[in-house]
């Protein structure tokens, strides 16, 4: 497979070109048929400015109007997890979320256990330090996303957030 972390695309309309251009030839080289479903997949996923699961990208696809399986859905993500063309996360709902990576940067997700509320923060700093950790350590980075959880604060420290657990 060919480097995803090349020069990466800005505009978001050229970023889903570029992964569904991407996803297309990977398919072919695997030797798997690249459906209009497969297609509406990665695209559901690549407009989206969220973290969705499975279902709800099921749920969207059919209010599109869009035939699709449930069992198409899973298999679609589990391929574009393979070619590196989505990253899976756990953000504590006891459930797979699954975001955009090709084009995106590195990030850490910070997660409220109270109320769920996610935020999304890079750092350069931190990307640093991992790349030394995976080089002591006989290893090239590749990409990554944390999730960290806490509760939400106020600007003093402290203690903000008094949501039920989401």
């Amino acid at each position: 497979m060919p480097d995803t972390q090349q020069q990466l695309p800005k505009k978001s309309s050229d970023r889903t070109a570029q992964a569904e251009s991407l996803f297309k030839s990977y398919m072919k080289e695997q030797q798997f048929r690249c459906t209009t479903e497969r297609i509406a997949v990665l695209r559901e996923v690549y407009r989206s400015n969220t973290h969705l699961d499975a279902d709800e990208i099921f749920i969207q696809l059919k209010k599109k109007k869009i035939g699709i399986s449930r069992a198409t859905v899973y298999h679609t993500l589990d391929l574009l997890f393979k070619f590196h063309l989505v990253t899976k996360i756990d953000l504590g709902h006891k459930h797979t979320h699954y975001e955009k990576s090709h084009g995106v940067a590195n990030h850490l997700h910070v997660i409220c256990e109270q109320c769920g509320k996610v935020v999304e923060i890079r750092n350069n700093e931190l990307a640093n330090m991992l790349e030394t950790l995976c080089k002591e350590n006989g290893f090239e980075l590749g990409s990554f996303s944390l999730q960290l959880f806490g509760s939400c604060i106020g600007e003093e420290g402290e203690k903000k957030c008094t949501e039920k657990p989401a």
